[in-house]
């Protein structure tokens, strides 16, 4: 196995990741990526092929069990079973690959834990950096959405994971951040539960509330030319469809958002209301996003060492940026 630059190093060994990948057809000589210990740990691996013909590359997923917001196994199977069928039904994700015994999960016991395993196709294609997408590649990202969506709900997907709303996208930051801030932040509650009066008031309707992938920055797209693979479903639940939206809307220039919003509407509505709670279910995003990285780190996972105190003022920064009135 080799460490892609700057990756901390693995705590699966090698031979073990080697014995769940018998588990699969792949062809092989295989060799063994680690690309990076996030929510999960991630292997990029690449399989010669016979002749002249070109490698093939997948994505190694071995789950971390002990995230706040996943109650279990049967979670991840929820995930990976929402996947196969977006997949079927067209949508371009990266899907788990089946083993020889059809089943899209395996397990590992390392690090005192019996680990989930699921082996992805590879998103082929380049991460887009807050730069500006070309209309082509906007709308084809926002169509891709919109079925995600559409097929979530005409397939009943994802009806056991968590739900995404004020419990979770504002009460667990709120402590997370508290935990960690001490008394700084003192405004940090109320806003909290202006956020949630705020939430209380959208709709959860079907169409406008379903199952939604909970993390679609642009990190976790690939774009190949105008195409578009959306993966990393992890943090996948229930929530609002303008909260996906929400997360592409932060990072994309007008130009983008306003070709991705055509194309989202050309497969499925987007309302007025939906539209207008954009900046609403922005800044919930922007109060999740430190809180779910403190609630993980909390659980050891990264290791137990203190937040160091660069680390703390960053967060401190992050927070008071939100508790700042809007402009006049």
């Amino acid at each position: 196995m080799t460490l892609r630059p700057g990756a901390v190093p693995p705590l699966v060994p090698d031979g073990l990741l080697r014995s769940a990948l018998d588990a699969y057809d792949l062809p092989g000589p295989l060799e063994i990526l680690f690309l990076r210990r996030g929510f999960n740990d991630h292997y990029e691996l690449t399989a010669a092929q016979a002749g002249t013909r070109p490698s093939l590359k997948y994505i190694l997923r071995v789950y971390l069990v002990d995230k706040p917001y996943l109650r279990g196994t049967a979670d991840i199977e929820d995930e990976l079973r929402a996947l196969v069928i977006l997949a079927g039904q067209g949508v371009p994700v990266s899907a788990p690959l089946p083993r020889r015994d059809g089943a899209v999960m395996g397990t590992l016991t390392a690090d005192g834990f019996s680990r989930p395993v699921a082996l992805f196709t590879y998103a082929a294609g380049e991460e887009i950096r807050g730069e500006a997408l070309e209309d082509g590649a906007a709308r084809h990202l926002g169509q891709a959405v919109a079925r995600m969506h559409a097929v979530a709900d005409a397939q009943g997907l994802g009806a056991r994971r968590y739900t995404l709303d004020e419990t979770m996208l504002v009460d667990r930051p709120v402590a997370a951040l508290r935990a960690v801030l001490g008394q700084d932040a003192p405004g940090l509650e109320a806003y909290g539960e202006r956020l949630k009066a705020e939430l209380r008031k959208l709709p959860r309707t079907p169409g406008v509330f379903g199952f939604i992938h909970g993390d679609l920055h642009t990190g976790n797209f690939r774009m190949l030319g105008d195409r578009c693979t959306l993966f990393d479903f992890d943090h996948g639940g229930q929530g609002w469809r303008a909260y996906d939206l929400a997360a592409l809307r932060m990072s994309l220039p007008d130009q983008s958002w306003a070709a991705l919003l055509e194309g989202y509407r050309s497969v499925r509505p987007f309302t007025a209301p939906e539209e207008a709670a954009l900046p609403l279910l922005v800044r919930a995003r922007q109060l999740w996003d430190p809180g779910d990285f403190l609630a993980m780190r909390a659980t050891g996972a990264w290791g137990s060492a203190p937040l160091s105190e660069l680390g703390q003022a960053q967060v401190l920064e992050q927070v008071l940026a939100l508790l700042q009135p809007p402009p006049a």
